[in-house]
């Protein structure tokens, strides 16, 4: 069948640009037995050179608290948390509310005249909402959140992004806590009635700024670290029948911790939902005819055939796992694809992104074993928590 590429195959058969060819990749079975992870984190105190990003607003960033990694003993009534006013009436549901439930819970509050929140800054451009750094106007420590915003008409993704987050409580992955809804003036004069998402602020910003200031990729062993963070937010939402569908380094945030906890200070969280599926939902349906995810970070059968499944979160993960060690971007010596170039690279060439031969045996293999274009050969998650690449203490 004639290709109507842009891409000239030519340049894959005589070696105009570096490639790997994967498409049937020489992978070993996994003498690794996939079994549930455990979170470790020990308080080595070697020295890290990695480069920070630089902080959003150091004002606000000597104030946040310490991170907890584990989870909250909910049964422990002396323990304070910081709920939001419009969460506070609500009681606790073991089951996930649905979006006919939301909306008919937004249309029959009271809308606030004024938002209980000051947006002091802008954060960036979430899948469906403006992100702002955000302080209480009533609690007296100044709590500070990120609210993802958007007008209320256009405001379902948001809800059903809430739907999923409210239900999820993991140390790596972005906390939610609640909505508010409040007309708000708008730059232009007048107001306008958003819809206000409340959620954890990272102040350490996202991998992808750190990535971006650290010329050259990040060093192994922050790699090793990081990459073990996002297998464990993945195998904990995977477990919890969601898939992500957007895994890249823009949606992995980092929260600052203490050196004696993490001696690079971060701690890495799975945040922006908005293009996550729930498997069983009507939404989901077959797992078949969806788009969506940034093309970069796509699955070969999610460009080619549309079809969603745990993989695709995997293959993503592999992506952005390649950019932390060398810097650029995925396929990055394809820049200006349409969509028609990008279904013929990735859909049906046979390829994978380039793997340098720089890197040690041990991340070359965990890579292909993640970048792998069969999804029913793709390793799952237990199988790369388990892999010696993930095996560093931290």
């Amino acid at each position: 069948m004639k290709m109507k590429s842009a891409i000239s195959m030519s340049v894959y058969q005589y070696g105009q640009v570096k490639f790997n060819d994967y498409s049937n990749p020489p992978l070993k079975k996994p003498k690794y037995s996939p079994t549930k992870s455990v979170i470790e984190i020990s308080d080595s105190s070697s020295n890290n050179k990695m480069i920070p990003p630089l902080p959003q607003n150091p004002i606000f960033t000597v104030k946040l608290s310490p991170i907890i990694l584990h989870v909250p003993n909910t049964k422990n009534k002396k323990r304070r948390r910081f709920t939001p006013p419009l969460l506070k009436k609500k009681k606790k549901s073991s089951r996930s509310r649905s979006i006919k439930e939301i909306t008919k819970e937004v249309f029959d509050g009271v809308v606030r005249n004024s938002s209980s929140w000051i947006k002091s800054e802008f954060l960036g451009r979430g899948s469906y909402g403006l992100v702002y750094l955000a302080t209480s106007k009533k609690e007296k420590g100044k709590t500070i959140m990120a609210i993802k915003s958007a007008e209320i008409s256009r405001a379902t993704s948001l809800m059903e992004e809430e739907r999923i987050l409210t239900r999820l409580l993991s140390p790596f992955i972005v906390r939610c806590y609640g909505h508010e809804i409040a007309r708000e003036d708008t730059l232009f004069g007048g107001s306008r009635t958003n819809y206000n998402l409340i959620l954890e602020y990272c102040s350490g910003k996202s991998l992808a700024d750190l990535i971006e200031n650290n010329i050259g990729g990040l060093s192994e062993k922050d790699v090793k670290v990081f990459a073990r963070d996002i297998l464990n937010g993945l195998d904990y939402i995977h477990r919890e029948n969601i898939i992500h569908c957007d895994i890249k380094p823009e949606n992995i945030l980092l929260s600052p911790v203490e050196n004696r906890i993490r001696p690079n200070g971060y701690v890495t969280k799975i945040g922006d939902f908005g293009l996550a599926l729930e498997k069983g939902s009507s939404e989901y349906g077959k797992a078949s005819g969806h788009t969506r995810g940034t093309t970069r970070y796509m699955s070969p059968e999610l460009i080619r055939h549309k079809i969603v499944d745990y993989a695709v979160d995997i293959w993503a993960f592999g992506c952005t796992v390649l950019e932390m060690f060398t810097g650029q971007e995925v396929w990055g010596e394809h820049s200006d694809l349409g969509p028609v170039d990008w279904d013929s690279l990735v859909g049906q060439s046979g390829f994978i992104p380039y793997i340098p031969d720089w890197l040690s045996e041990e991340a070359q293999e965990f890579l292909r074993s993640c970048l792998v274009r069969d999804p029913g050969s793709r390793w799952g998650i237990g199988a790369l928590m388990n892999h010696p690449f993930c095996n560093v203490n931290v």
